[in-house]
């Protein structure tokens, strides 16, 4: 039986709230019967996401008395302009009257918040009769492992204060429990191969965001409380009883322990590659024999069975099967190989991976010498025992020389090195170089797969990458140039079109991020974010900062930490 769910929301600060909606629509195991927000700006994305997914049926009801608070800059041109079709309806009735009468409804009901609990609190004060029909409240929000305020939690604590005060069973999904849950840009590919409405007008509004916020990932938050309805095995929770700071202070919104708390379910752990693979899969509408199979490597881990260094004569060969993988990498001389029915050819600084259980040749015609590294590979799941890994999904069988095989072969050389020796440092050492030798394949794999092997593609991910390691030092144009060897003129104009900010915007726009990110921890003097972020002068961090958000450094804090009225 579909466990009936009322969404509230506020699609607009941040894009993995779309994909919790997303989610709650079209989830077999769920009848979503309604979405409220807490701001009428963000009512219009909202329906034009349901309309996307095809859930005309399920009106949106917004607060009218919310103040705006939502950044909603980074999709607006979308919810305006670019999206052309069906839309939820808009519910007749205020946000607490349509919340009343969609609990009363449904006689049993579960309260999904993944925004500050504003509505709901609403709710629950104006109509205390209802609660026997909520059978759970579950709402992202809170830190309470460090006791600091989060960003729902912190936006209205008196609203969690009052939902504590229900008889309603609450779960409650933490911050930190959802830190390990970031999708790339590349692991949205499968938004990309559909059709439908829905999967691409999420893609549309997560490449506005990556672009808007300068980030690399989407860390989805907020989904995960729609997924552990659709999918409870995927957390472990824990009874706890929980109270929440509302004096003022940088403590407010703390959700802390306390013997006299409200006892809740807390989730302590997820299953984030189930997880990421039900979310990706479901919000890409692929069907059961679609389900994404990606692995993560935060869920891999080594063991180095072999590590060699050792030479061939000339005209040697060898036909075989490993039951390990194995990476062969050359130091002079070359090869001919055949891996799993294809043929390759290496010099010094080629690089070859042998999938474990496949077939494989090898000959020189001139002698040569190499590394050889066997190792197995497993992937973790939560309460499975670990599976053995015959590939590593994305790395190349031959990777060619380039200007890393030096430092390739000097990991390689440690990894020979400190296999042999029986003693437990040696043994991390050993592991930990191989690590950053599988990370290093990895990326340049992935770098000529994305890319297609296109020289300025590549100079220009350098770039960025450059940029984003020294963005509080002082780069010019013509230094960033000869980093990736592209002309001044052709690396700025092809970096705005890549990325829709030149290389100095793209820089200026990190350091603000990471000020604003400084600003909210509230030690640090404006003196000390200026010069951390790049900037020897005060006058000139704060000039920079009013004209990227409209206001000075010392008003954002003030405001961030301003006592209510």
């Amino acid at each position: 039986m579909k466990r009936k769910v009322l969404l509230d929301t506020n699609l607009a600060d941040n894009v993995d709230e779309s994909f919790a909606l997303a989610l709650a629509a079209c989830s077999p195991e769920l009848e979503l019967v309604g979405a409220t927000v807490l701001e009428p700006k963000a009512e219009l994305l909202t329906r034009q996401l349901l309309g996307a997914y095809g859930r005309t049926d399920v009106p949106v009801a917004s607060s009218s008395h919310s103040p705006g608070t939502m950044n909603v800059t980074w999709y607006k041109h979308l919810a305006s302009d670019v999206y052309q079709g069906p839309l939820a309806p808009a519910a007749a009735a205020d946000v607490t009257e349509f919340m009343a009468e969609a609990i009363e409804k449904a006689g049993q009901i579960t309260l999904v918040g993944t925004a500050p609990l504003t509505n709901i609190a609403a709710v629950l004060r104006r109509y205390p009769r209802l609660e026997d029909n909520i059978q759970e409240i579950v709402f992202m929000g809170g830190w309470s492992s460090q006791a600091l305020p989060e960003w729902n939690t912190s936006g209205d604590p008196e609203a969690v204060a009052a939902v504590f005060k229900s008889k309603a069973p609450i779960t409650a999904v933490g911050y930190e429990v959802t830190l390990g849950c970031a999708v790339q840009r590349r692991q949205l590919i499968p938004l990309q191969s559909r059709k439908e409405r829905g999967p691409r007008l999420l893609l549309s509004l997560s490449d506005a965001w990556l672009r808007a916020t300068a980030n690399e990932v989407i860390v989805m938050h907020d989904p995960l409380p729609v997924a552990l309805l659709c999918h409870p095995p995927l957390v472990h929770t824990s009874p706890i009883r929980l109270d929440i700071a509302t004096s003022p202070g940088p403590g407010r919104g703390a959700l802390y322990w306390s013997p006299t708390g409200k006892p809740i379910n807390l989730c302590t752990m997820v299953d984030s590659v189930e997880y990421l693979r039900l979310l990706l899969s479901r919000v890409a509408l692929l069907a059961d024999s679609e389900t994404l199979t990606e692995t993560y490597p935060a869920n891999w881990y080594v063991q180095v069975r072999g590590a060699y260094e050792t030479s061939y004569y000339p005209g040697w060969s060898l036909t075989g099967q490993n039951r390990h993988q194995g990476l062969v990498l050359l130091l002079d001389g070359q090869c001919s190989a055949s891996i799993d029915g294809q043929e390759y050819t290496g010099e010094a600084g080629t690089v070859l991976h042998l999938p474990a259980g496949r077939p494989y040749s090898m000959t020189t015609g001139q002698g040569m010498s190499v590394i050889w590294l066997l190792f197995d590979l497993y992937e973790t799941q939560n309460s499975l025992p670990p599976s053995l890994m015959e590939t590593i999904p994305g790395l190349a069988a031959c990777i060619p020389p380039g200007s890393n095989s030096s430092l390739l072969q000097l990991l390689a050389r440690q990894v020979a090195e400190r296999w042999p020796i029986p003693r437990e440092n040696e043994a991390l050492l050993c592991k930990a170089n191989f690590l950053e030798l599988l990370y290093r394949l990895m990326t340049i794999s992935h770098m000529e797969q994305i890319h297609g092997q296109s020289d300025t593609e590549v100079a220009l991910l350098q770039a960025k990458w450059h940029i984003e390691a020294h963005f509080h030092k002082d780069i010019t144009l013509d230094d960033l140039s000869k980093q990736v060897g592209l002309s001044k003129y052709h690396l700025a104009r092809s970096f705005k079109e890549e990325y829709g900010l030149t290389p100095q915007e793209y820089q200026l726009s990190l350091r603000m991020q990471q000020a604003k990110k400084l600003l909210q921890l509230n030690h640090l003097t404006i003196a000390e974010i200026a010069s951390l972020v790049g900037y020897s002068s005060v006058n000139a961090f704060s000039r920079a900062f009013r004209r990227e958000f409209g206001i000075a450094p010392s008003e954002y804090a003030a405001e961030l930490f301003s006592e209510p009225e």
